[in-house]
């Protein structure tokens, strides 16, 4: 189809000529960008633009830097360290890419794709080229690195896909289906001929433009007849003559071109089309692409044609959502003719898309074709047939073909234009709180340069005209008076005590939080072996927050319980069946009785204190007696592995199948076969009995397999008939629709037609408040009915309520037959709706109303969510450690609360307060009394319930601040029946209101807006997709390992992190002031007592690592310990480790042994005499050579006060440390330089040890003094535990031993 002429402005050029390419690129740099882009990034940090300054102002030499490219040593090793690290992950980032952007696919070659604008002609492609090529270094996608690439692609021939594969089902290529190249803008307009206008134009049928061509228009002779032109894009005229006008091809075949002959006649002679092998960033929009079985979906494309007889294919999603449930999509009805590359070649048609965005699950767009109107004896009407494209005819890339043998589809959305890549968006940048409080100590040391500053430059005014040799070592750069002395002098001691701002603080943390995060990773602890799964950190930069969370956000279904179901209970004609005993109902149970223990244990008790243990073995009898009985019936091939319902009295009731309950019972399990959308595969060749199913929800799966245990066997489908078997009877149904289940509907329905009856009959499941209320509730005069539909409503309910109370998941079944007449008038009305380009979903949703009415209740069911493994004993513990809980559920309010004792989170000691309001009137009320009942707790724990109606208008701003009071006096709170948005609503609440640290956890993608809105973000890799996981900070496997991850790591991770940033502070102050002291005896002039290579290297090698490996390698405590006593995370909730008085005494503390260790070795030595060489150790910088050997002994001795474990090589980095200061300072002193020249000599006495020795013990001995008083009256938590530890060290390890022997025989 060629471009209309909207496409083209008056020069006759594109408007529009380029689409996004389909090449990716989810690296930050290239290799053009990466050195000015990289070094943009990291001056963005203040602290790195401050140290620029300090090297641009020493290059000026009125302030006397001897060597001003050695002071920029420290600068540039910080940006080259971090420089490289970001080109290795980018590096890294840029091979996954390549490895994507050079996959291969087959589109189909030697044709014409309009929406591609070929530039050839145009004499500035050379120009285009080369511009291309900077533009592909520099990241930039557009129309020049378009041409760029398909200029290297034009040079290689297109080469013929080969149509077997080892790995794939054959495929032929005349057995493809093809798709056909598409323009997502207007249809053509003719050009300027000699045709007439108002029969050549494009007319829709319901235009003003149609009716006006029509009035004019000669009326043809013979009616126009819709049916004679199939609903296809190959035919353009109608059937009949189709072959008058293709006459002459049967003549001279050869005259005619490939592309515009009519469908089903042999290929032009010359014809080159065919499938080739292409890279997915060769892609464009508007090819035709075909797919083979397990192929990669490249881009977005809207399928044409598949290998099925239905236009059916089956996808997987895992990529996409982590879903690995096989779902359907339907190819395009109009499209299901092309089954070759010379059907792609010869259909017109075109796609009228929507923009691009980001919803997953939503898509709309309309397929229009037009038909001709032939000249001569015309009895076709020129007008435009259209087809709407929903979601369920497109696959988004990163799906995977499967069960299907091909696919042909057209590609309409590329790169960065498709869904993956725009819901592939950056985590919320986040900050640690620590790295916040870091912040104003870093302030408060700049507060401490300027001040010291300003002293030297005020003092060295003061001084400027007082008598001493400082006018003689000028050298050119004191100023010639007092002020400018003084202005000079300010600059010179900023460059002086730079050190005093920790440079390397920033890259130093960095690097440890790095290796935490990998620490995280690899612990086998939180390594879940089922399904592979690590604890994989996402967000590395706030693992010490891990440490100070006050408040958990859960969800319930997948985090706290398995979200593997199993069909427990139904009830059935008002009769209820299942027996066996649910977790949930030990809460209710602990509940009833409110005692504190309860038989067999928090999750292995049964109403009668049984265990769980012997409830299974009492089920698995149940079972076995149970499908003895079926097969007493009738014969069940199909019956699963792994039952999970059991009552002996089912197959009893259904003997008498001639009874109204058993029709009643038959008809339940009917529907459950009938009323889903799941897909049936038989995965074992040997056994084809046996049947597996695929469903998009793990809870429709359980339905419909039990009922395949139960004797109500879904075979699979074949088109649009639903084959069954129903007690060993096989059936057949036509399915006529399927009605989809969405949020906001709360139900799914499907009608259908047996095969051999005319009746139709829709069958609806969904939550009993959406069903009971579409429910019949005027029936004539069918009293009998009414009464008994009244009776089955009310015992509907109370087994639904009863089911509620044990913890199940309840969903109620209805049907109704539907006349004819009805039907065909509802299902106009519903494919209007489908077929609607705007407010599609609306407009369907509306017209399900529309026939999901007068409805007759046949049950429920009830279904278990069983607890992950370890979640009773892991919210115990956190509670026990102070954090509070707080889960939010879209359950109902009594599942909700027995899901709560069952796992410990409500405990029966604990005061419940339930709030349940209709309006804003009864919920200020209710909140009121709450509140009173809080106050007057008398120290009862208190967990509140609170229905999402009622937190609708809790979180309104006349009641928010008493909904918060009410939680932070709570010990655990369960918010049921809320909506996404309402999660994110209280996370933020409790987030900004009370100012504490938040952790949100979930595994679905209605948790994604509470993960991004707290401090810290949990992913459940479970069963309900990725996207919790993809907006995470960290994602684990299972809730249980929440438990070390914040007990443990976390709080490690506060404690390390805490004491490293003291230590940078404290290190680079003492040094700081040690330049400070010495202007005492400098008139303030600014002169270095240190050789400057020392300055250099005091930060950057000298005191680094020690520093860095505490933070990595520290522990107060082993793991096991640590687990033992959850209340040492209280320590990071009271922020015991960083508070403000502790950096102003380590600022004090540091400024003492500063004092110290420049007083005790000038005055000791200043007036010393010489060696018995005659060398002299009383000169300036053989002072300060001593005092900064000092200075780094002091500040690496400092860490090892610091830490709690002593390690080899914790000590063996500190004295490799003080070593590589001493080699340093023994090879440097052996080049002839004027300041530096033999002093390793003064290392040579045992004066110098002394002084040593004495000065480091004046040191240290006020800060042990003062630590061993504070560990002794005013201890931390770790210290006292610590104690406990040594004291009762044998029967600890004892206790550790037989706990470790008791969990392996529990295993």
């Amino acid at each position: 189809m060629d471009l209309p002429s909207t496409e083209f402005n008056e020069k006759g050029k594109r408007i529009q000529s380029h689409y996004v390419s389909n090449r990716i690129r989810t690296a930050k740099y290239t290799p053009l960008t990466f050195v000015p882009k990289n070094l943009f990034e990291q001056f963005r940090n203040v602290a790195n633009l401050y140290f620029l300054l300090l090297v641009v102002l020493q290059c000026i030499p009125i302030f006397g830097v001897v060597e001003p490219a050695v002071s920029a040593l420290p600068l540039m090793a910080i940006l080259l360290i971090t420089g490289i690290k970001d080109g290795i992950e980018d590096w890294r980032r840029n091979k996954s890419d390549a490895r994507v952007n050079n996959s291969k696919v087959m589109t189909l070659a030697h044709w014409q794709n309009v929406n591609v604008d070929d530039n050839k002609s145009s004499r500035w492609h050379w120009l285009y080229i080369f511009m291309g090529f900077f533009c592909m270094l520099a990241g930039v996608e557009n129309k020049y690195a378009h041409t760029y690439r398909m200029s290297l692609t034009s040079k290689k021939p297109a080469i013929k896909a080969s149509a077997d594969s080892s790995s794939r089902r054959s495929l032929t290529v005349d057995s493809s289906t093809a798709s056909t190249s598409q323009h997502l803008q207007q249809p053509p307009k003719p050009a300027n001929g000699s045709k007439k206008l108002l029969n050549t134009v494009r007319q829709r049928s319901d235009t003003f433009r149609s009716e006006l061509s029509n009035m004019f228009k000669v009326q043809p002779r013979r009616p126009y007849r819709p049916g004679s032109i199939p609903h296809s894009v190959l035919y353009r005229t109608a059937t009949g003559e189709t072959a008058s006008m293709r006459r002459p091809s049967s003549v001279n075949p050869a005259g005619i071109p490939c592309a515009e002959r009519p469908p089903g006649e042999p290929p032009a002679p010359k014809c080159k089309v065919f499938w080739q092998e292409v890279r997915w960033q060769d892609v464009m929009v508007g090819d035709y692409v075909m797919l083979r079985n397990n192929d990669d979906v490249p881009a977005d494309i809207v399928i044409l044609s598949t290998s099925e007889t239905d236009n059916l294919c089956y996808i997987e999603t895992q990529n996409l959502d982590g879903e690995t449930n096989l779902k359907a999509r339907q190819g395009l009805a109009a499209t299901g003719d092309l089954k070759t590359v010379h059907d792609c070649e010869r259909a017109r048609f075109y796609i009228e898309s929507e923009p691009p965005h980001a919803n997953l699950y939503q898509y709309s767009a309309a397929l229009r074709w037009d038909i001709d109107q032939p000249e001569d004896n015309e009895t076709t009407v020129s007008h435009q047939k259209t087809e709407a494209v929903t979601y369920n005819n497109i696959l988004l890339r990163g799906c995977v073909l499967r069960n299907t043998e091909w696919l042909i589809g057209v590609v309409v959305f590329t790169g960065n234009d498709t869904k993956i890549m725009l819901n592939q968006g950056r985590t919320p940048s986040k900050r640690s709180k620590i790295q916040k409080e870091t912040n104003p100590h870093v302030i408060a040391n700049f507060v401490l340069l300027a001040i010291i500053c300003i002293v030297s430059s005020v003092l060295d005014s003061v001084q400027f005209n007082d008598s001493g040799s400082a006018p003689y070592f000028d050298f050119g750069i004191r100023g010639y008076n007092a002020s400018y002395d003084g202005f000079l002098t300010f600059w010179v001691t900023l460059i002086l005590y730079q050190n005093i701002v920790p440079i390397s603080l920033y890259i130093s943390v960095e690097i440890v939080k790095t290796l935490v995060a990998y620490f995280i990773y690899s612990d086998l602890d939180m390594y879940y072996e089922k399904t592979d799964t690590p604890c994989i950190p996402k967000t590395w930069n706030i693992c010490d927050d891990l440490g100070q969370i006050e408040y958990i956000f859960s969800d319930k279904t997948g985090t706290l319980t398995q979200n593997v179901m199993e069909f427990r209970k139904c009830t059935i004609d008002g009769v209820s069946y299942g027996q066996g005993t649910t977790e949930a109902s030990v809460g209710a149970e602990k509940r009833l009785r409110g005692e504190k223990e309860f038989p067999g244990g928090t999750t292995d008790g049964s109403e009668s204190g049984v265990s769980m243990t012997e409830d299974e073995d009492k089920m698995e009898k149940v079972k076995k007696q149970m499908y003895e009985k079926q097969q007493e019936l009738f014969e069940n091939k199909h019956v699963g592995a792994n039952p999970t319902f059991g009552d002996l009295q089912f197959f009893e009731d259904l003997k008498n199948q001639d009874s109204a309950h058993a029709m009643a019972m038959i008809h339940f399990m009917s529907a459950l076969a009938l009323c889903h959308t799941v897909i049936a595969e038989r995965p074992d060749e040997e056994n084809p009995d046996f049947i597996e199913y695929r469903a998009t929800s793990p809870d429709e799966a359980a339905l419909v397999a039990t009922a395949r245990d139960l004797g109500f066997v879904y075979l699979g489908r074949e088109a649009n008939t639903l084959n069954l078997q129903v007690m060993g009877e096989f059936k057949q149904f036509e399915l006529l629709n399927v009605l989809e289940f969405n949020s906001t509907r709360k139900r799914m329905s499907v009608i259908v037609k047996p095969l051999d009856s005319d009746r139709i009959l829709m069958l609806c499941k969904g939550a009993d408040s959406v069903i009971f209320e579409r429910l019949c509730d005027d029936f004539g005069d069918q009293t009998e009915l009414e009464k008994s539909q009244k009776r089955l409503q009310d015992a509907t309910t109370r087994d639904l309520e009863q089911f509620a109370n044990e913890g199940l998941r309840t969903l109620c079944l209805a049907y109704r037959f539907i006349s004819p007449e009805e039907y065909k008038v509802w299902n106009k009305s519903y494919q209007e709706a489908c077929s609607s380009i705007y407010n599609r979903e609306e407009k369907v949703d509306e017209v399900c109303e529309e026939i999901e009415i007068d409805m007759l209740l046949m049950g429920g069911t009830a279904i278990e969510d069983k607890l992950q493994d370890g979640v009773p004993e892991t919210i115990a513990e956190l509670a026990q450690s102070g954090i509070r809980l707080w889960v939010l559920t879209g359950d109902k309010t009594e599942t909700a609360i027995n899901i709560g004792f069952a796992c410990n989170l409500i405990t029966s000691d604990m005061r419940m307060i339930i709030l349940k309001a209709d309006n804003r009137e009864s919920t200020q009320k209710q909140l009121d009394d709450a509140l009173k009942q809080v106050n007057t707790s008398d120290g009862q724990k208190v967990a509140l319930v609170i229905d999402g109606t009622t937190l609708k208008y809790a979180l309104e701003p006349a009641t928010r601040e008493r909904m918060l009071r009410i939680g932070m006096k709570c010990a655990s709170v369960v918010c049921c029946r809320v909506s996404p948005k309402q999660k994110a609503q209280v996370v933020r609440l409790v987030k900004k209101g009370l100012k504490v640290m938040t952790l949100a956890i979930g595994d679905g993608a209605n948790d994604v807006s509470m993960i991004q809105e707290a401090n810290v973000g949990i992913g459940i890799s479970g069963v309900e997709g990725r996207q919790a996981v993809m907006a995470s900070d960290y994602a684990i496997a299972q809730f249980r390992f929440l438990r070390k991850l914040l007990l443990v790591h976390g709080r490690w991770s506060y404690l390390r992190t805490a004491e490293m940033v003291m230590g940078f502070f404290y290190k680079n102050i003492i040094w700081t002031f040690v330049l400070f002291w010495y202007q005492i005896f400098c008139q303030w002039t600014g002169s270095m007592i240190f050789d400057y290579s020392l300055v250099t290297l005091y930060n950057l090698i000298f005191t680094s690592l020690p520093i860095i490996f505490m933070g990595i390698w520290d522990q107060d405590l082993p793991a096991k310990t640590s687990l033992l006593y959850p209340e040492l995370y209280r320590m990071g909730l009271r922020n015991d480790k960083f508070k403000m008085w502790r950096f102003w005494a380590t600022t004090a503390d540091s400024i003492f042994q500063s004092a110290v260790c420049f007083f005790f070795p000038y005055m000791l030595i200043v007036a010393g005499n010489p060696d018995k060489a005659g060398f002299i150790s009383n000169g300036v910088y053989e002072i300060g050579t001593i005092m900064s050997s000092i200075a780094v002994i002091v500040a690496n001795l400092f860490v090892g006060l610091a830490l709690y474990s002593y390690t080899w090589i914790q000590v063996g980095i500190i004295a490799l440390s003080i070593l590589v200061y001493y080699a340093f300072v023994g090879i440097y002193a052996q080049f002839n330089t004027f300041i530096f020249a033999g002093h390793d000599r003064l290392f040579a006495v045992g004066y110098y040890w002394l002084i040593l020795i004495l000065t480091v013990f004046a040191s240290f001995l006020p800060r042990v003094t003062v630590h061993y008083f504070l560990r002794v009256y005013f201890p931390y938590d770790n210290d006292i535990v610590r104690e406990i530890e040594l004291v009762q060290h044998k029967g600890r390890r004892e206790s550790l031993a037989g706990r470790e022997t008791g969990e392996k025989d529990s295993q």
